[in-house]
């Protein structure tokens, strides 16, 4: 008897040194929450078949979809990703913010905390909501802010 008891510890010490482990994560030594590092990667990124560049980003930690837009000189958003983001504006208080090939765009002025796209985090970047806009412009008020945006025929790179 005594021989199986020391056979199961041993079988089970050999399965629990070889089979693999999760750990529960380690407690926080801190009271104050270390916000997650930003590991910024480069984003390629393909043109459509109408020559746009689309990407994802996150807004204030909200998941916006882009037209990332060079000839923008800041960063637009629709009513609606403004709203899902948290975004503050007020539509009583649009006035026109821009000239565009359509005309006037009618909108508010605002300051976005947060902006990230693929680790390349932005922090205070100021844009616009824009009334009747179809998607959101990734334009220089951020791009300004990265390594580089590298444009060749139907690639971006932005670093």
């Amino acid at each position: 008897m005594r021989w199986a008891f020391i056979s199961v510890i041993a079988i089970g010490g050999v399965i629990g040194v070889m089979a693999p482990m999760k750990r529960a994560p380690a407690p926080a030594v801190a009271a104050v929450a270390a916000e997650p590092a930003d590991v910024p990667v480069e984003t390629v990124i393909h043109s459509d078949n109408n020559g746009h560049f689309f990407a994802f980003a996150e807004v204030d930690g909200e998941m916006v979809k882009f037209v990332v837009d060079t000839g923008a000189d800041m960063v637009a958003l629709t009513l609606d990703d403004a709203r899902r983001a948290k975004v503050r504006f007020d539509p009583e208080q649009f006035v026109v913010v821009a000239r565009g090939a359509s005309g006037d765009a009618y909108g508010q002025h605002v300051m976005i905390d947060d902006i990230v796209l693929d680790g390349k985090r932005v922090r205070d970047v100021h844009a616009a909501v824009i009334e009747d806009l179809d998607v959101s412009l990734l334009g220089q008020s951020y791009l300004r802010k990265l390594r580089s945006v590298h444009l060749t025929g139907d690639e971006m790179r932005l670093r």
